[in-house]
């Protein structure tokens, strides 16, 4: 019963991660959210799908 709680939470933070991705494609949000259906279809494993949504996020701060 924890671990499908667990699992909420995760789901609710990689949502909101996603948003932020989103957002922080201000110019093309477009590509924004081409890139948070790759990321939902390469992977399954919520960790890892977190670490890519955090990474697309540094690169896009060190990019601007």
């Amino acid at each position: 019963m924890n671990n499908e709680h667990d699992y909420h939470i995760i789901d609710t933070i990689i949502t909101l991660l996603d948003i932020l991705v989103i957002v922080q494609a201000e110019v093309h949000p477009i590509t924004g959210i081409v890139l948070t259906a790759l990321l939902k279809t390469v992977t399954k494993d919520r960790l890892i799908r977190i670490l890519l949504i955090l990474l697309v996020i540094v690169l896009g701060e060190v990019s601007d």
